[in-house]
């Protein structure tokens, strides 16, 4: 009997625990639709499709991964800066992590 609740104890937390991090994904279809406007703005401002997509995807993933839906506004109210406050300065270093991907 004891084995069997730590084993239910255990089924339950790993259950919650994916859904806790499942929820705090990007919807697909929003995140898509993101990566695609932010693309053509680049575009748009001269920035080689090729370029601006994989800028766009890389900053996209960046900032799911580092504020997912849980601080979605937070990050959206967060202006890029290294010495802003403490969402300024993640957004920044997610920008900076894809710098890469535009032209030197």
């Amino acid at each position: 009997m004891r084995y069997t609740f730590k084993v239910i104890a255990g089924v339950a937390l790993t259950i919650f625990f994916i859904n806790a991090n499942a929820s705090d994904t990007w919807p697909r279809g929003a995140k898509l639709a993101y990566i695609d406007r932010c693309a053509e703005s680049m575009n748009s401002q001269g920035l080689r499709m090729k370029n601006a997509k994989a800028y766009c995807t890389c900053t996209t993933n960046g900032m799911e991964a580092e504020f997912g839906m849980r601080e979605y506004n937070q990050m959206m109210k967060a202006e890029a800066n290294p010495n802003g406050s403490k969402y300024d300065r993640r957004l920044y270093n997610v920008l900076m992590a894809c710098k890469d991907h535009l032209p030197k």
